[in-house]
């Protein structure tokens, strides 16, 4: 979550400030935005994209109870 914040705030601060004021260090700041992500976090990002877009194929009707069903039904 840290590390998030210093990317979003990155063109307004000093990246070794954010650092220091976070209670981080720079080099794992540097070590998580070279990472590659793991393939958990990569079937995540795939189903969010997934949900987004059943939820605006429903003009946003879809609740996550039907969504999930959706869900269920397409494996």
């Amino acid at each position: 979550m840290k590390d998030k914040t210093i990317e979003h705030c990155r063109r307004h601060y000093p990246i070794r400030l954010m650092c220091r004021c976070l209670n981080i260090s720079p080099g794992g700041y540097y070590a998580w935005k070279s990472r590659v992500s793991s393939a958990r976090q990569q079937d995540n990002q795939r189903l969010g994209k997934h949900i987004k877009a059943l939820h605006q194929q429903s003009d946003g009707v879809m609740g996550s109870p039907r969504i999930w069903k959706a869900l269920r039904h397409q494996r």
